[in-house]
């Protein structure tokens, strides 16, 4: 009994080295990198007419349309955008578009509204489509005395800038 508890104690002993080497050589995962870069993906559609394109804007919450699973005038077909939290509010996009081009820029979340005091931002675990497809909420923004939220981070339809 002595000599086989033993044993046990002597393989436990030897194997911890070795998996304490496994879990140190394991390289991060994609959700791991994306948490640590502060980055939110989602696949989004695009606009199905090439004089349409989407806009990053913050939209009060009264604006919101009726939300469907099947918005019109948007491809079947999907894209990656990108949003990375480069801080002071602000962050760097990339935007799929129609053809498979994408846009890139910054979007500056206090300068489309007050970010006096603290507040948060949610981000929705899909988009979600306006039954027009004009439409594509992307996060929640709350001030923190409010019970529900003031703002949503969305994707607008707009013409086309030649």
């Amino acid at each position: 009994m002595k000599t086989c508890a033993i044993l046990v104690l002597l393989a436990i002993v030897f194997s911890c080295p070795a998996l304490v080497a496994q879990q140190v050589a394991q390289p991060p995962t994609v959700s791991e990198l994306l948490r640590i870069l502060r980055i939110k993906t989602f696949r989004i559609r695009t606009p199905a007419s090439p004089d349409e394109v989407w806009d990053i804007k913050l939209l009060p919450r009264g604006d919101v349309k009726a939300h469907s699973t099947q918005p019109k005038g948007l491809t079947k077909s999907t894209g990656l955008l990108s949003m990375r939290d480069v801080g002071h509010n602000v962050y760097e996009f990339t935007l799929p578009e129609s053809g498979g081009a994408y846009s890139q820029g910054d979007f500056e979340l206090c300068k489309e509204t007050s970010c006096s005091g603290q507040y948060s931002v949610r981000w929705l675990k899909r988009p979600t489509y306006s039954a027009d497809g004009t439409q594509c909420l992307l996060g929640e923004f709350s001030n923190l005395e409010d019970e529900k939220p003031s703002a949503y981070i969305a994707l607008v339809r707009a013409r086309n800038k030649p």
